[in-house]
């Protein structure tokens, strides 16, 4: 009889297994083959293969509801489920609105007592977690509801709910939104329960990302009143002639202006091949310039001076050519940026040896003075929290030794960050530290430090989604060295060849007529 004793292997939660169930299976699928699948059956796996995507969304908003609830997006190192979403699941700015708006309307919620509630859409819920409707349907139907006038009746919402999810389970999502778009028309036929309330809600005018083109698009709904200023505007500065970058004799300002000649305009409009939208752009672009160059917006923002602040590199300046950065987190052409620095008040930011390690050190105070904060904006453009893109213009100034604990506000001790991550740092193992690093390539970055519950070695980590220009330069300068030593390598083992290859004979130099004229 044998003496050994059987060890049970670690309980795994059922929720575990069956994920790990369903790779296997995912891994098994993509294993096997179709060959022996005829073309109605193949059709009919590509329905159901949709089907159980969708099915699966549902599940992963179920998820994110539980990382929600437990606040798990915070001890992962993230101040919103938003950013949590972003960073860990790798999607765009859009998908993780897409999925959260999702998940506030199809997921179950808690009461403050503690009571779950039902899902805001309850049909659409249903739907989604049965696979008939996709994420896409879904943000058809919450535009559609964002849509209908505050003042009617709660039952309208369910309605409205139900009979969109009948036809999203048979529509597209283009299609469906010719649906919306007749249930609005039901709900308020006559416009009479559209309101003030329902205008100051759908307002809004947002900026999107700058694209390869580093162009941006701006999109938004104007309430009237908004729009009627905005057009009296545009009918002054956007009149065909005005402010025109492309002729340097357009008038500048507003049309009206008294002091303007009436012949110089007249003349400059007839030079003017822009379009309405061209003249509105150029028109929205010098009222800003005014704006800034008045000082109509005051003097200082959180301790940075209220202008197109821009870093570049020297080359950058004596080449005027490459991207530089604002303050703000756009890039910009150098040619941009000089004819913008002409505007403002010139700053001059020495490093050295091409580190990050400022040079100039300011005295002790409680607060980061002025010339600081732009020094920081030079060295860390924005937040260092890794990961973090908010620029500089959204942060504080953090003491990397606590103020309290003796630390100096000198330019070595300080970092920016913005609010929420700030707000993470602290004392003990449970939060978030900050070091600054004083060797190596970092020299002069500051280094987050995670708690243990998020990486238990809490190592060190350095914020470089602001530098990506930096990086893609040392990865170019990398491949031209590596280039360029293959190419020494191969003509060494050419010379090589060569030195090696044995002497002709004495005699030997017949060619191959001679050989011929031998054998003849």
């Amino acid at each position: 009889m044998s003496g050994s004793v059987t060890v049970d292997p670690p309980s795994v939660p059922l929720l575990v297994g069956l994920y790990r169930d369903l790779d296997a299976v995912l891994q098994r699928i993509a294993g096997a083959s179709s060959a022996d699948v005829d073309d109605v059956q193949v059709a009919e796996l590509v329905r159901v293969n949709e089907r159980v995507v969708r099915a699966l969304s549902f599940q992963g908003l179920r998820r994110l509801q539980e990382v929600n609830d437990r606040g798990l997006f915070r001890k992962a190192g993230h101040s919103t489920l938003h950013r949590f979403v972003m960073s860990e699941l790798r999607v765009s700015r859009g998908d993780a609105s897409s999925r959260l708006k999702a998940l506030d309307a199809a997921g179950v919620l808690l009461s403050m007592q503690g009571e779950v509630l039902p899902p805001k859409c309850p049909a659409a819920a249903e739907a989604l977690a049965e696979g008939a409707i996709g994420l896409a349907h879904m943000d058809v139907m919450l535009k559609v509801r964002d849509k209908i006038p505050h003042k009617s009746a709660p039952e309208v919402y369910d309605v409205v709910d139900a009979w969109l999810t009948d036809n999203a389970r048979t529509l597209t999502p283009t299609e469906l939104e010719v649906c919306g778009r007749e249930v609005l028309a039901r709900v308020d036929p006559d416009g009479s329960l559209t309101d003030d309330a329902d205008r100051r809600r759908n307002r809004g005018l947002s900026d999107g990302g700058q694209g390869l083109d580093m162009m941006a698009k701006i999109t938004g709904n104007l309430d009237p009143a908004t729009l009627a200023l905005f057009r009296t505007v545009m009918d002054v500065w956007a009149a065909p002639g005005m402010n025109n970058p492309d002729d340097p004799n357009s008038p500048t300002g507003a049309a009206d202006d008294p002091s303007m000649d009436p012949a110089i305009l007249e003349a400059a409009a007839g030079r003017d091949t822009r379009s309405r939208a061209q003249r509105q752009h150029d028109a929205v672009k010098a009222i800003l310039k005014t704006i800034l160059e008045y000082r109509l917006l005051g003097t200082s923002h959180r301790g940075l001076p209220v202008q197109v602040i821009v870093t570049m590199t020297k080359q950058q300046l004596d080449e005027a050519a490459g991207i530089a950065h604002t303050a703000s987190g756009v890039d910009v052409p150098v040619k941009d940026a000089l004819e913008l620095a002409a505007r403002a008040e010139w700053s001059l930011a020495v490093f050295a040896n091409h580190s990050a390690d400022v040079l100039y050190f300011a005295r002790a105070k409680r607060t980061a003075q002025q010339g600081q904060r732009m020094a920081l904006f030079a060295k860390d453009r924005g937040c260092t929290s890794p990961g973090c893109r908010n620029p500089i213009s959204w942060t504080e100034i953090h003491h990397t030794t606590a103020w309290a604990d003796g630390g100096f506000t000198d330019i070595d001790e300080l970092a920016p960050a913005c609010i929420p991550h700030h707000a993470m740092i602290g004392p003990g193992d449970d939060q978030w530290q900050t070091v600054m690093v004083t060797d190596g390539p970092d020299a002069g970055r500051v280094a987050w430090i995670p708690p243990k519950y998020i990486d238990p070695d809490q190592q060190p980590r350095i914020n470089r989604a602001h530098h990506v220009d930096v990086t893609v330069e040392a990865t170019w300068q990398r491949v031209i060295n590596e280039r360029q030593a293959a190419l020494d390598e191969r003509e060494e083992r050419m010379k090589s060849r060569q030195l090696d290859a044995p002497s002709p004979a004495v005699g030997d130099h017949a060619d191959h007529d001679d050989s011929s004229e031998h054998l003849e």
